[in-house]
């Protein structure tokens, strides 16, 4: 989690890395660990894994899934009037005098620059030019070149420079320089209904000189075909006790030069040791359908499944990256400690599915279990399963045990925080990797997650915390070489901008978005967290988990810490929505560790207490599929979904979207005695035994029980 508002200029702008770092301590990327540890052993003194399964260690099996990053997409041409300053400020629209075109400073091509000179002797605020072009929908790749040879910033050099476009898109980060360097960012979304500015922009506060040339804006093109595995929906895996039919969400992308009658889609499955196929073909396909090959008759083994468009003639015209399917002859607790079923369910521990309850937290690391008990004995007051804690990922394997030992006394499961194990990061684990005898950075990730692959505690690992896309294909192959060392379990990536989930659907295991809207005194939108969700449940077809972040922290001075009710509202309409769990942000730093009155910190964790309780209440029903209970949808404003209990007992859990008070006329399918309000236990009168109405409050969310 990062805040929202990065730097000054939230919403778009270049602005400088020196600051950002400053706002950005609670993300995982800032490795806090890597100093003022406390330990009461040895950390070089590495333990024997926390389980002993020599006795009964579970054999290794492949992992399937996506092979290779989907290829195929295009750039077209650059769209911003002026990008490269031929024509000094023309197309821009610049708010200082700061912003000027020099001549005499060329880019690399010979091309006219633009220089910000001295910004901090133009006022205080932040220095923008605004380019004429305004982006239409679509997705777009954005970049240039800059040179920062002599920028400070607050007395302090400037390390790096980011740009953000439309709604936060980001480029790598550049370090400051008297060459020039380019820098890019890619897969920039600007949503329907919307019209987004470039914009380059200056912190006020900096002083000195930095040149930009040949930015540019360029739409991205998607490939001839799109094809994205519905199921199996986790890493490739057909269990005997799971459906047989292998599903693909297929989308052509023709263009006007090609007739759906002249084309062929095929899904092709070759065994990989025999290289015996079958496949399915459909001619004249749609531009959007769904691909199905049935794996009933085939005999267990490990295929690839090719999708394929051709042409009149037979002759291929795109083909994608193959994904890996692996028919086992068992079920999935007979080889993995950790999964997700053909539901989107998690099963881990008891090997029985779990609605995930998680938190975050940032405590230091110790080889003692003793030295966590305080923290996790206030944490399991609240029926906790998931654990995300930044603060161990430089922790010696035997500190990592001896945490999850202490979490394990209280049915709390581990996802070590992995986003950082890259050579080029700052927070690289350079002592743990060398612990562990690492030789290069894919060692290392494959050394750590093989020695954490019998604890049965670690169930997975937070791989990235609100990356820009352009992380896609790192994380990409960092999941395939944790897959490879540990076939079991859930790789969980948090995203800020929901519109980004299409592009990290294949890259994890489960898609993470962390709404935080509460910033304003008053008039927060608080339905943005059902938004998310459903976005993200949208983007992976319904058929990857989604786990929604709630709000649990004061953003700023100017906001307050969420009421219960809020706390309510936002947990219920995620599930409303379709995630299949929640976290809370956070225990940790910036959040309720902050809290040093200790009645006020009791009392706030007594909310999410009171909350998460009653999420473990309804667990049994939560872990159903849904079934419909109403026979009409209650209002335009209010958003269902319907639950019937292992007793027959009916649940509606419905929240309402908008900002203002919301009436509902409920119809059931078929008539009840009694309808509750679970939340206060109040009872609503039924009408005719089929109709029940009611009010809600803005954004509030409900959970009825009907009997």
């Amino acid at each position: 989690m990062r805040w929202r508002k990065q730097g000054i200029f939230w919403g778009g702008g270049v602005g400088l890395f020196g600051l950002l770092m400053l706002l950005a301590g609670c993300s995982s990327d800032t490795n806090a660990a890597s100093t003022n540890h406390w330990r009461r052993e040895n950390p070089a003194q590495e333990e024997s894994p926390l389980f002993d399964f020599t006795q009964r260690k579970r054999p290794k099996i492949l992992a399937g899934g996506l092979e290779a990053p989907e290829t195929g997409t295009t750039l077209r041409d650059n769209l911003l009037v002026n990008g490269d300053f031929s024509d000094g400020l023309q197309g821009w629209n610049a708010t200082t005098p700061c912003f000027r075109p020099d001549s005499s400073t060329r880019a690399p091509n010979g091309k006219p620059t633009l220089k910000i000179e001295n910004p901090d002797s133009c006022g205080p605020f932040t220095k923008i030019a605004v380019n004429e072009f305004v982006a239409p929908p679509g997705v777009y790749s954005i970049g240039g070149e800059i040179k920062t040879p002599v920028l400070t910033e607050s007395k302090n050099p400037v390390v790096g420079s980011q740009m953000d476009l439309f709604t936060a898109c980001e480029t790598e980060l550049v370090n400051g320089s008297g060459d020039w360097q380019k820098f890019a960012g890619k897969h920039c979304v600007v949503a329907p209904g919307t019209n987004s500015p470039f914009r380059l922009a200056i912190d006020g506060n900096t002083s000195g000189s930095a040149w930009f040339a040949n930015m540019y804006v360029r739409r991205e093109i998607p490939p001839l075909v799109q094809t994205f595995i519905l199921y199996p929906n986790y890493r490739g895996y057909l269990f005997a006790d799971q459906p047989q039919a292998v599903r693909a969400a297929v989308t052509l992308n023709r263009g006007p030069d090609l007739r759906s009658e002249d084309l062929t889609f095929q899904l092709e499955a070759t065994r990989a040791d025999t290289g015996a196929k079958t496949d399915h073909t459909y001619k004249s396909p749609a531009d959007d359908f769904t691909a199905t090959l049935d794996f009933a008759a085939l005999p267990a083994g490990v295929y690839q499944v090719r999708a394929k468009l051709l042409g009149p003639n037979g002759d291929v015209l795109f083909e994608q990256p193959p994904y890996r399917v692996v028919k086992v002859d068992s079920k999935a607790g007979d080889l993995l400690k950790a999964w997700i079923d053909d539901r989107n369910l998690a099963h881990f521990g008891d090997g029985a599915p779990h609605f995930v309850i998680g938190i975050y937290d940032t405590s230091n690391y110790s080889n003692s279990p003793d030295a966590y008990a305080p923290a996790v004995e206030e944490i399991s007051q609240a029926p906790i399963n998931m654990m995300v804690n930044y603060y161990i990922t430089n922790a010696p394997i035997s500190a990592v045990n001896a945490y999850t030992d202490e979490l394990q006394r209280h049915g709390i499961f581990f996802l070590p925080t992995v986003s950082n194990f890259y050579e080029d990061n700052n927070g690289y684990p350079k002592g743990l990797a060398a612990r562990l005898g690492a030789s290069s950075q894919d060692d290392f990730v494959a050394r750590y997650a093989d020695a954490l692959e019998q604890n049965r505690a670690v169930v997975g690992y937070y791989v990235q915390d609100e990356p820009a896309p352009d992380k896609v294909a790192r994380t990409f192959h960092q999941y395939q070489v944790i897959k490879t060392t540990d076939p079991a379990g859930f790789n969980l990536i948090a995203l800020n901008r929901p519109r980004d989930v299409q592009f990290w659907k294949d890259a994890v295991d489960v898609v993470g978005v962390d709404p935080y809207p509460l910033w304003l005194p008053v008039d927060n939108y608080i339905g943005e967290v059902g938004d998310w969700t459903r976005t993200a449940v949208a983007a992976v077809h319904g058929s990857r988990p989604v786990w929604t972040i709630i709000q649990f922290f004061q953003a700023d001075a100017m906001s307050s810490w969420p009421t219960e009710q809020q706390l309510y509202d936002m947990t219920w309409m995620a599930i409303a929505e379709g995630a299949s769990g929640v976290f809370y942000w956070s225990h940790g730093i910036r959040a309720l560790s902050w809290v040093r009155d200790p009645v006020m910190h009791a009392a706030l964790y007594r909310e999410l207490i009171n909350v998460t309780r009653e999420i473990k209440d309804l667990e049994p029903v939560l872990l159903r599929p849904d079934k419909q209970v109403l026979a009409s949808k209650p209002s335009q404003d209010i958003v269902t979904r319907e639950k019937t209990g292992p007793d027959g007992v009916r649940y509606v859990i419905a929240y309402n979207q908008s900002n203002a008070p919301a009436p509902a006329r409920f119809v059931l399918q078929s008539p009840a005695q009694s309808v509750t309000v679970r939340r206060g236990r109040l009872p609503i009168e039924i009408k005719n035994g089929t109709r029940f109405e009611d009010q809600f409050a803005p954004y509030e969310a409900k959970v009825y029980e009907i009997r």
